[in-house]
């Protein structure tokens, strides 16, 4: 059965990040009065052109169907977006165009199933995508691989004449991408518990003591050097993403989201304690590394678009690496008389009680040079869905409206459970109706929100000005604080437009 989302009540990751793209506020708010007229009923959502024809995602859940075409090749990752190897081979899969199918793995219930891998069509099946023809037969358990060093120079042997070239030849003495993959483990703090690197990676040892922050300085340091090396761009061998980015990827991310989080009396570049140099967005510190940030953001529109993990994502992975910790710490406690400065539990900061907090918000400035930024960010969308791609809408939040559409049914049931079992006024829905007319109203909306997207109007007085009642607010919330996670559901882009929505309703 094709699936666009796991069940509602996912026991680890209910919650998901500061992203980079900026989002305008449009100078006029939603508003209530007078109240909108009634909802479109769904057979009329459903004939909306932005909103027809588009067949399904190929993603299923632990098993392909008997329907699934056996001449594409089929990724296997974790459903949760966890683990590390499964987003490099994932990103890999994505920045190449390839036309596969996924398979999402619950490690809950699958613990044993290997994940990442690839089933590689026979010669005979594979489709003409492949540039080769070559056949990779690792579907049998003693073939099985996983390691994602290995899986990507799989994808580059199939895909050679596709670009991007995960392994270029910048020099005839260097082989620049491979000997970047090979200095990840050697440049990131050491000795940290490699059970934790899909959760937090490079923060604790598995003797209960914390990486010393001295640690994470030179490490940092170290990535600043390695940019320096390839100065003709800002990926980690210049101009063009390779193989090295795409290996590094997943540590990076995590670490940026979750080093301050460890550290947060460190982080102040006025004074404080660290001058900043425990957080590797801070660009007065760490230039190159946040250009790296950056241009990931910005110029690889599949990781942007629907690779990327947001703050929340990963703060919650950290409350899971924390715990885990902590409970090392008491143990050793008993053993151990002896203190240790770095051996100690860890407080994260509390989470910040402001709606969305996770999205980098922008200001209107009219007049001003923001409007680019947010063009920027349809730019990369428009990039990322021409590349074949027909079960994405045209526009970020035509995506999120393809999701609510495509999951209506679990979420109206969702937000009449959630209200009854938490008897909150939050999300006020008391009956299905309710839920379903709100549903519909949001969805309509999302349709017509093309500030994303559009950029055929002259001025914002000449847009339409959409409106969405308190009711359709309040779904709007219920949906990106409940239900759509980042990455597991949509990616970071739809995720944004989706927000800026809710703050332009006040």
């Amino acid at each position: 059965m094709i699936a666009t989302m796991t069940t509602f009540t996912t026991a680890l990751l209910l919650r998901s990040s500061s992203f980079f793209f900026f989002v305008v506020s449009p100078s006029w708010a939603f508003s209530t009065t007078p109240p909108p007229p009634p909802p479109p009923s769904w057979e009329a959502l459903q004939s909306t052109p932005s909103l027809t024809n588009r067949p399904p995602p190929p993603i299923y859940h632990n098993t392909l169907p008997d329907s699934a075409d056996l001449s594409l090749p089929v990724l296997y990752r974790d459903k949760d977006c966890i683990c590390a190897a499964c987003e490099s081979v994932w990103l890999a899969l994505e920045v190449k165009n390839v036309n596969y199918l996924t398979v999402l793995v619950d490690k809950q219930l699958n613990e044993d199933e290997p994940i990442p891998r690839i089933s590689w069509p026979t010669k005979a099946e594979a489709s003409t995508d492949d540039d080769t023809g070559t056949t990779t037969n690792n579907n049998n358990n003693d073939d099985i691989i996983t390691d994602p060093v290995k899986l990507l120079e799989q994808i580059q042997a199939h895909y050679p004449n596709t670009s991007p070239h995960f392994y270029p030849q910048l020099s005839s003495a260097v082989d620049a991408s491979r000997c970047n993959i090979l200095r990840l483990p050697g440049v990131m703090p050491r000795n940290s518990d490699e059970t934790l690197l899909s959760l937090a990676p490079y923060l604790f040892r598995s003797d209960g003591t914390m990486v010393p922050s001295s640690s994470h300085v030179v490490s940092l340091e170290e990535v600043e050097e390695m940019q320096e090396e390839y100065y003709r761009g800002d990926f980690l061998c210049g101009k063009e993403i390779t193989g090295a980015d795409i290996i590094w990827t997943p540590y990076l991310e995590r670490y940026a989201v979750q080093l301050p989080l460890i550290f947060p009396n460190n982080n102040n570049s006025k004074g404080g304690g660290g001058g900043g140099r425990l957080d590797p967005r801070n660009r007065n510190v760490y230039g190159e590394v946040d250009n790296w940030y950056r241009v990931m953001e910005r110029e690889v529109p599949a990781y942007s678009c629907r690779v990327m993990g947001d703050a929340r994502h990963w703060r919650k992975c950290l409350e899971v690496a924390v715990n885990i910790h902590n409970e090392r710490v008491v143990v050793v406690e008993k053993e151990e008389e002896e203190e240790d400065n770095n051996r100690r539990r860890v407080s994260l900061p509390n989470v910040p009680e402001e709606s969305g907090w996770w999205i980098k918000k922008k200001k209107t400035k009219k007049n001003g040079s923001v409007a680019d930024t947010t063009n920027k960010a349809g730019e990369i969308w428009k990039e990322y869905c021409s590349q074949q791609r027909p079960w994405l809408a045209d526009s970020p939040s035509g995506e999120v409206a393809l999701f609510l559409m495509r999951n209506r049914e679990m979420i109206v049931n969702s937000a009449v459970v959630v209200n009854n079992n938490y008897n909150t006024s939050d999300y006020y829905f008391d009956s299905d109706n309710t839920a379903d007319e709100a549903l519909r109203e949001l969805i309509q909306v999302l349709v017509d929100w093309d500030i994303y997207f559009d950029q055929s109007k002259s001025s914002e007085d000449e847009m339409e000005q959409p409106t969405l009642s308190e009711r359709g607010r309040k779904m709007a919330l219920f949906v990106a604080e409940e239900v759509i996670q980042v990455p597991r559901d949509i990616g970071m882009i739809p995720s944004s437009a989706l927000w800026e929505m809710i703050w332009s309703c006040g």
